[in-house]
């Protein structure tokens, strides 16, 4: 199973993934600039997924521009939103390949531990200082 299926759909896809008896539209591929601003990343980004393999190869028209599809940007959204979440490429990178939803959950989990870890030395960090403010001489 693709990381990108346990992401929501905005409206706009939802009825590619629609049955039979639903009122299907079709999405037609866009180019890189409109992906990037739909996604709210530069283009630069994009071809960025590309190269490191977090995009697969992107169609191309016959003028010979990216093309992106519904399943491109969906990918291209967990990413994004991996990435604000603070992950790294590299890590991304990792749990894509391997395919596993657990991974990219596991790789959350430990960064949001890491996080934990961070805060709670920040506040020990303030407690210090307060009580150091508090006991020197003005």
């Amino acid at each position: 199973m693709d990381f990108a299926s346990c992401v929501p759909l905005p409206p706009r896809l939802a009825c590619l993934y629609a049955d039979e008896n639903a009122r299907v539209s079709r999405f037609e591929p866009i180019d890189i600039g409109e992906a990037a601003r739909r996604l709210g990343i530069s283009a630069a980004a994009l071809r960025l997924y590309e190269r490191r393999g977090l995009l697969p190869k992107t169609s191309r028209s016959a003028s010979g521009y990216r093309q992106y599809s519904a399943d491109d940007l969906r990918r291209a959204r967990l990413v994004r939103r991996a990435r604000r979440a603070g992950l790294s490429l590299a890590q991304i990178e990792t749990a894509m390949k391997r395919a596993d939803r657990g991974c990219l959950q596991r790789l959350l989990r430990a960064h949001l531990d890491r996080l934990e870890r961070e805060r709670k030395r920040i506040d020990r960090l303030q407690r210090h200082l307060r009580r150091w403010i508090k006991g020197a001489p003005r």
